[in-house]
């Protein structure tokens, strides 16, 4: 089942399930894309329309965040008036730290890109499938490829590239000779799964237009920022704020260069939430 959030279909699903659609697609001869959808995804794509097919095309999309949770349960909800939907956001909002499984009763679970991706690579040392890493700051790929192989012990990762600089737009035409040479290594190697880690929108884009060109790749998935967490460049938060849905102060008390992208996150993404409950009650 699909839930929509200002436009993006995000699939209901619990970890595990994801994990069995993983094997299913690695035991065929399909190629899939993993979107781990997030706030920020969500808002980019509500004002990106080619974005936004672009994900509800893709072949999973996961709920990376407690806000989507969040926003599932609260747009299922009737209401009456705006006051009357205030009251629903506050409960519901108040239900992520006092009772959880109140939100998780459309969206099953939060997905996280980092978490999703080291369960792949679990996945993975037990069914020999290979892997790439690309993308990441300089060196990141490769410290993250040692954290994973220490961790997974009989995990094959194939290669490991910060990879080529791409534009915003993700446009094919663009494509450099920088980015061909990296295909062609990728191709090389023969990998069963790609992560890509250019952080979004680009590595979705980079994908959707390239990944017919790596054959071997029976799976490919953007993961934003999971290399530096899995490498120990920056610091996850403590399970604690995890679990309680506040993993972004934590993130906000140790960068808070990010306050912008985090106010778009929370207050940002509620707003719009809201609007978009509005307007889709008065099409009724």
């Amino acid at each position: 089942m699909k839930i929509n959030i200002l436009g993006v279909k995000i699939d209901s699903l619990t970890l595990e399930q994801v994990l069995n659609k993983v094997e299913i697609c690695l035991n065929s001869n399909g190629q899939q894309q993993i979107v781990t959808a997030n706030p920020e995804i969500i808002l980019e794509a509500w004002q990106n329309s080619d974005y936004q097919n672009l994900i509800n095309n893709s072949s999973l999309v996961t709920a990376d965040g407690v806000g989507l949770l969040w926003a599932a349960k609260f747009l299922s909800l009737k209401s009456s008036g705006h006051l009357y939907s205030l009251i629903q956001m506050l409960v519901s909002g108040m239900s992520l730290v006092f009772y959880p499984e109140y939100c998780k009763e459309v969206l099953p679970e939060r997905i996280t890109g980092v978490d999703l991706m080291q369960k792949i690579c679990e996945q993975a040392s037990k069914n020999n499938w290979k892997i790439y890493l690309l993308g990441g700051e300089k060196k990141v790929a490769e410290k993250t490829a040692k954290a994973l192989k220490a961790k997974y012990l009989n995990l094959k990762i194939v290669g490991a590239e910060t990879g080529p600089t791409i534009q915003d737009t993700g446009d094919e035409a663009q494509e450099t000779n920088n980015q061909q040479q990296i295909i062609g290594q990728i191709n090389l190697t023969n990998p069963d799964i790609l992560f890509v880690a250019f952080g979004a929108p680009k590595q979705d884009f980079w994908l959707k237009h390239n990944l017919a060109k790596m054959p071997s790749v029976k799976l490919a998935m953007g993961v934003g920022g999971a290399f530096d967490f899995i490498s120990g460049k920056v610091k996850r938060a403590p399970e604690i704020y995890r679990d309680l849905g506040l993993e972004w102060l934590f993130r906000l008390f140790c960068e808070p260069r990010r306050a912008i992208r985090i106010f778009n996150a929370t207050a940002r993404f509620i707003f719009n939430i809201v609007r978009f409950k509005h307007k889709i009650s008065n099409l009724k």
